[in-house]
């Protein structure tokens, strides 16, 4: 039987979890605060220049996540690692991909409130009217689904998850210094450093991502962005020896970046209310525990 069901969150889970129940033959409705669908799966596309300053790459540790990632034209970046892969020609290419022909995608859609009467879920979301489905599936961060489902059992099983920030800096400059593709240093307040043009098919300009560590990002976590800023591209240029002035630099910080504390277990399902739970944080901080906890939920919803 074909269901209406609603899936909060355009991550790789929430992603995964739609396309496999609309290829089903459900009726799915996706909803996402942010203006593009991926989550973590993010690009900062500028004039002349890209930075990938979410999720760096992923490797594929199952054969049904690296042939899904195969045909959205995922790509080796020797750069990273041998195992590594990557988004062509960025990261956010694989969240648009798996997107393209969702019948209805709602974007800048900030679902505010959840409530359950006999006849299914109602959703209230800001300047838009209350929307009903028959089954909800939740695909964001812990802490936020936490909220959303208020005194519902399942909250006990989130409050033992822990997810850490990251916060990243992106740095432009106007020739390409010589320097380092990739860095992971040790120590410090970087765990990560990407030329952004060593990435396949990337923009021949120069940019670099930097991510700091989760200890740091989190002492740091309501620190003013151009402090951090700041502190990043000195560190930066400690470990790669670039000191020229960046021509442009920003920063993002993620609040709910890495599941350093996951659940234990692939997806939560009740299924006497039809609410379903997913994400990375389910299994690990990896982009695969993502689709693999988003096809799950999405195979048990079909069956």
């Amino acid at each position: 039987m074909s269901s209406n069901i609603a899936v909060i969150g355009a991550g790789m889970a929430g992603l995964t979890a739609a396309r496999y129940l609309h290829n089903s033959g459900h009726r799915v409705t996706l909803f996402d605060k942010g203006r593009k669908p991926g989550g973590r799966l993010a690009t900062r596309r500028e004039a002349t220049q890209r930075f990938n300053h979410g999720c760096q790459f992923f490797t594929a540790r199952t054969p049904e996540f690296g042939e899904a990632m195969a045909a959205l034209g995922a790509a080796p970046w020797p750069a990273a690692g041998a195992a590594c892969r990557v988004g062509v020609p960025d990261m956010a290419s694989l969240a648009e991909a798996l997107a393209a022909d969702l019948p209805a995608v709602r974007l800048s859609a900030h679902v505010t409130a959840l409530a359950r009467d006999p006849s299914g879920w109602r959703l209230s979301l800001r300047d838009t009217p209350e929307m009903a489905f028959d089954t909800l599936i939740l695909a964001v961060p812990a802490p936020q689904a936490a909220a959303l489902i208020g005194a519902h059992p399942f909250a006990a099983r989130l409050s033992a998850v822990h997810m850490a920030p990251c916060w990243t800096v992106m740095l432009a400059f106007e020739d390409e210094p010589a320097g380092p593709d990739v860095v992971r240093p040790e120590g410090g307040p970087l765990s990560w450093i990407a030329r952004e043009g060593s990435r396949p098919q990337a923009l021949p300009k120069a940019a670099y991502t930097l991510q700091a560590s989760a200890a740091w990002s989190a002492a740091q976590l309501e620190a003013p962005a151009d402090m951090v800023v700041a502190a990043l591209t000195a560190a930066f240029a400690e470990a790669t020896g670039i000191t020229a002035a960046p021509a442009a630099a920003g920063a993002h910080r993620w609040r709910y970046a890495l599941a350093d504390t996951p659940l234990g277990e692939a997806f939560l399902w009740d299924a006497e209310l039809r609410l379903g739970l997913c994400g990375d944080w389910c299994l690990a901080g990896r982009l695969e525990a993502a689709f693999l906890s988003g096809r799950g939920l999405g195979i048990r919803l079909a069956s």
